[in-house]
């Protein structure tokens, strides 16, 4: 186990990292589109986009190749590139080698005119389709936005939630992280994100879900591989939610995450509110997190010969935990705490951190075990209660 955890770091060490930032010179500047396009042969093929909703920094995880940058604004809100939308493309050429980095890049995207993308630019062109184009996939390619899926699905099986722990790079190639949808999406209803723990799948909602008003709400699910490091799964949520804001332009979104998933949404919630998120973000709900860290990562990190990336994250006192609470959730956020006092998994007082406690809306406690608060009839009812009084 602790072989294939230490090559599937190695694997993630092999790959390139291109990182900088984007703004306009446009007098009232609109979001911001950069463009990773790879060179294949003599041709450029677009590789992954990332968004911006206001100037600020942007980051792509791929493999080896030669690549070039281009930044656009989408002035009319589509994600994809028009003629006359002004447009920036670097001169810069980087050529990718394993574990090679290409920081600081400044795109300044001019107030009109530029040059004219070489072909038209929007999301389904970036998914990965084969076996063969994963092994040269960026994550954005193996991304999945807004994909409709049922919780029966495969994908979200015990052995692929667990694989995600153990083998992180394999679940992203073979399984798929990101947003999923669990009905067509809906402009009437409002959507509620969940957000499951460490070896865990959207499947662990189930219960809840089943129990979710879907006149008045949409489930979302978020799908990941939980043994990367928390920032970047937070980073790797605040993306696939800003490009669905902008394909549907929602107003608001819930969030209900359970264990390790509040952690995550906490950073997601934080990133998405300083990164100019333009959706409402009235309500969270976190279930049995372990807000103070977990002493079995500590030992974990300790001992192990090789640690999993998310218990270094999950060390009380860890760098990611501390900058959790280091600003405050976006005005207009109600964070509900609810907590489990005889869970076996999680410590009450880790729960109960009083950085939690004092910020919370609310503290509400269930007699359940770590997994069985998301079966509980009583904690889907109050759920189900603070999401009704969110909506009005």
């Amino acid at each position: 186990m602790f072989v294939e955890v230490a090559e599937q770091h190695s694997r993630m060490d092999a790959a390139c990292r291109i990182r900088g930032s984007a703004t306009s010179l446009s007098a009232a500047p609109r979001a911001t589109v950069v463009v990773l396009a790879q060179r294949t042969g003599d041709a450029w093929q677009v590789a992954d986009h990332f968004v911006l909703e206001q100037p600020g920094k942007f980051s792509f995880v791929t493999g080896p190749g030669t690549y070039a940058l281009a930044a656009f604004e989408d002035r009319n809100d589509d994600l994809v590139y028009q003629p006359g939308e002004p447009l920036l493309r670097s001169k810069l050429t980087m050529t990718c080698t394993s574990g090679e980095s290409f920081d600081d890049i400044a795109m300044v995207i001019p107030q009109r005119g530029g040059d004219r993308l070489e072909q038209r630019f929007d999301i389904a062109q970036l998914q990965a389709r084969t076996p063969r184009d994963q092994l040269h996939a960026t994550l954005g390619q193996v991304t999945a936005v807004g994909e409709i899926a049922a919780l029966s699905d495969a994908r979200f099986s015990e052995a692929r939630a667990e694989s995600g722990l153990w083998r992180p790079v394999d679940f992203l190639l073979e399984v798929g992280a990101g947003v999923y949808f669990l009905e067509p999406y809906s402009a009437q209803k409002v959507p509620v994100l969940f957000v499951h723990g460490i070896s865990g799948s959207p499947a662990n909602f189930t219960a809840m879900i089943e129990r979710l008003d879907r006149t008045r709400f949409q489930p979302w699910v978020y799908h990941f591989p939980s043994g990367m490091h928390l920032s970047a799964t937070a980073d790797h949520l605040a993306q696939a939610i800003t490009k669905l804001q902008r394909l549907y332009d929602f107003d608001e979104l819930v969030v209900v995450a359970h264990s390790m998933g509040g952690l995550v949404a906490r950073g997601f919630l934080q990133r998405y509110h300083a990164a100019g998120g333009r959706a409402r973000l009235p309500l969270f709900i976190s279930l049995s997190t372990p807000w103070g860290g977990s002493r079995a990562a500590a030992f974990g990190v300790a001992t192990s010969p090789v640690a999993v990336h998310v218990w270094e994250d999950m060390v009380p006192g860890s760098a990611y935990l501390t900058s959790l609470f280091a600003a405050p959730l976006p005005a207009g956020t109600r964070h509900y705490l609810l907590f489990t006092p005889r869970d076996k998994t999680v410590s009450p007082d880790s729960q109960l951190l009083p950085q939690a406690r004092r910020e919370a809306a609310a503290t509400y406690g269930f007699d359940d075990t770590h997994m069985g608060v998301l079966q509980d009839a009583d904690v889907s009812a109050l759920v189900n209660r603070l999401l009704a009084e969110a909506a009005r």
